[in-house]
């Protein structure tokens, strides 16, 4: 004989999150609601579990990462400024019209 456990849930209406619980285990079909429960407890406690590895995967690749700040200011282009390539285009179009 299959042994069976039992467990005995009280859902508070007053708190949203319980509240949010009720409404979606009602919608689950009479029947299947005990597999669905499971299975929602063991992918939450198995997303938590790869959430740490992957948090300390990151540690660790941080931690033997080094950082060296920056000390040029990127050029910002300003008013006026062009491209030598675009002055370059502006003069041969200039020449060439003018030859005409």
């Amino acid at each position: 004989m299959a042994e069976k456990r039992r467990l005995n849930l009280s859902l508070s209406m007053a708190s949203p999150l319980q509240r949010e619980a009720w409404k979606r285990l009602c919608a689950i079909p009479s029947g299947q609601r005990t597999e669905a429960v499971c299975r929602a407890v063991c992918r939450v406690r198995e997303q938590d579990s790869l959430l740490e590895a992957v948090r300390a995967a990151i540690r660790e690749e941080l931690g033997s990462a080094s950082f060296v700040p920056s000390t040029e200011k990127p050029v910002q282009p300003q008013a006026g400024d062009m491209d030598e390539n675009v002055l370059g285009f502006l003069l041969a179009l200039q020449h060439d019209g003018g030859e005409e």
